[in-house]
């Protein structure tokens, strides 16, 4: 019989598991609001929680468990991607805090409850599927991929030793990220829950409203976040109360900007290597190492010209899907994504240290290198998104051709005022075509 693990753990009764404009929701009223709406949500097998609110989300998820349901982390949140995602999983509803497509079934969390003095807290089978969370897929179809709640666990018990959370006094989390995606999940839901760590409720985009997010809450102050909002406070200069740490995923985070941001905090900036598909992997400090190491209980494999990892919160092993060079059975240095090299009149380059000279330019906000492929008719040259402010075009590239191989010099190169990042920090390819679409007509009617 598998075991069971507690919905959550290191809490006592009147503990904090979340602060909400200023107040503390406390563990008892958590665990109680909980059971309450698991009596309410409609007999359904999947709800899709769409919550705003990260302690919001946290009760319709605590919820769902009870109810016997499985959350679906979407890929987007886009009206369309919802509504693809209801037409092809039956019996699904929505939970919510907010707007949702129309014609859809919601149900909208209520407030929690007043504290009753009773604390009960539930028990899960460690086999029992507790999400399915969605990547878009290569092909363009959404590709889903289940988690039990014993992974959910073990990755938050582990990731939570590893960042010394149990070392004593009162510790909180802030974070950027949404909690539908599985970083988020991972570290602003399932690693409070499970390391008796309250969280804050809300996702601060801006530099000034993360600073008040950390300053609204106690303790060793945690935030995880991506490069993309870590690169606007260390640009924005902004001073933030005390850290005790930074995470940071969803993309390659610069060895540079980790020692500006270490050095404007003096808190050292963690930073994770995963996928949807078994979470987070491997650990590393930026600011001090080139490679990753995996964690604990896990180790690196060669077969079949992949690599693969196994142990730990994984229940069987899982191929890495980038390009990797292994270092021994727990380190591995990152060489890209399989659609990272970009090979242009015979020569070769990493698209990753394309962006990285570009982000290096005086002036440079944000910027990205991609190949726009045979869809847009340019598939011999890479294309480049820029926001550079008061930059003219022709200083970005003057500099660029003393920094890379003209052969891979931008054409075109695309001023913006701001990337179509996604809540993550990623930049979906069609926004990216849509961009240099729009650019090739702006020429054309000058023409």
């Amino acid at each position: 019989m598998a075991p069971e693990f507690a919905l959550i753990e290191r809490f006592r009764a009147n503990d904090a598991i979340g602060w909400r404009g200023g107040e503390a929701i406390d563990a008892a009223r958590f665990c109680s609001s909980a059971i309450a709406l698991a009596a309410l949500l409609p007999r359904k097998r999947h709800v899709l929680n769409l919550c705003e609110d990260r302690l919001s989300f946290m009760l319709g998820f605590a919820a769902a468990m009870l109810a016997g349901q499985v959350s679906l982390l979407p890929f987007s949140r886009a009206p369309g991607a919802v509504l693809d995602l209801f037409a092809s999983q039956p019996e699904t509803y929505c939970l919510s805090d907010t707007e949702v497509p129309a014609g859809l079934p919601v149900v909208m969390t209520p407030e929690f409850l007043q504290s009753d003095g009773f604390f009960d807290v539930p028990r899960f089978g460690a086999d029992r599927i507790a999400l399915i969370a969605y990547t878009s897929g290569s092909t363009g179809r959404p590709q889903a991929h289940a988690q039990t709640w014993g992974s959910l666990v073990a990755d938050a018990r582990a990731l939570g030793a590893y960042l010394g959370l149990a070392a004593g006094g009162v510790c909180s989390i802030v974070g950027t990220v949404p909690p539908q995606h599985i970083y988020g999940m991972e570290t602003t839901v399932m690693l409070p829950m499970q390391n008796g760590v309250p969280a804050h409720s809300s996702r601060p985009l801006l530099p000034s409203d993360i600073a008040a997010a950390l300053a609204a809450v106690p303790g060793r102050r945690w935030l995880v976040t991506t490069p993309a909002h870590l690169r606007a406070c260390v640009e924005d200069a902004v001073r933030l109360p005390t850290l005790a740490g930074l995470l940071s995923a969803t993309m390659p985070l610069a060895a540079g900007l980790a020692r500006q941001a270490e050095q404007r905090w003096s808190a050292p900036v963690h930073e994770i290597y995963g996928c949807t598909e078994g979470g987070a992997l491997a650990l590393r400090r930026p600011a001090l190492e080139e490679n990753w190491q995996v964690r604990a209980g896990m180790r690196l494999r060669r077969a079949g010209g992949e690599t693969w990892i196994e142990g730990g919160h994984l229940a069987q092993a899982l191929r890495i899907p980038d390009r990797v060079e292994v270092l021994g059975e727990t380190r591995f240095r990152l060489l890209g994504r399989p659609e990272d090299m970009a090979k242009i009149a015979g020569k070769r380059a990493s698209i990753e240290a394309l962006n990285r000279e570009l982000l290096r330019l005086p002036g440079v906000k944000d910027g990205v290198f991609f190949d726009p492929g045979a869809a847009a008719g340019r598939a011999t040259r890479l294309a480049a998104v820029v926001v550079a402010p008061g930059v003219e075009p022709g200083a970005i590239l003057r500099a660029l051709r003393a920094r890379i191989d003209s052969a891979f010099l931008p054409r075109p190169l695309i001023m913006a005022d701001a990337l179509p990042r996604t809540a993550t920090g990623k930049l979906p390819r069609a926004e990216l075509l849509a961009l240099l679409e729009a650019a090739a007509a702006r020429n054309r009617n000058l023409a």
